[in-house]
């Protein structure tokens, strides 16, 4: 399993908005996208990225950035952390891509 520095939380109402702001955080920063939780049929989406601390820090920082511009408020919540725990990646990632990425 891969360590990061940082993990950045994204939480977005839309699963088009989702895309647009992992668009424009992986464009922004060397952050590596983690996974992806989706509820209420792709209405709230939670995106997951993880890479060094500075760089997590930018890209939250543009989706913010990218949140505050939209007509109606699709951010729910951006946050990062810091020097994440292994126990936290195991709840994130999800065990078939660990499973699958194990087997390559």
């Amino acid at each position: 399993m891969e360590k990061f520095q940082a993990i950045g939380i994204v939480e977005t109402l839309y699963f088009a908005v989702a895309l647009e702001m992992l668009d424009e955080m992986i464009k922004a920063s060397n952050v590596k996208f983690i996974s992806k939780e989706s509820a209420l049929g792709g209405k709230l989406v939670t995106l997951f990225v993880g890479g060094g601390i500075s760089e997590v820090t930018n890209a939250i920082e543009v989706v913010k950035s990218l949140g505050a511009g939209k007509h109606r408020n699709t951010l729910k919540n951006a946050i990062v952390i810091t020097r994440p725990h292994r126990e936290i990646l195991n709840y994130i990632i999800p065990r078939e891509k660990e499973d699958a990425d194990s087997h390559e």
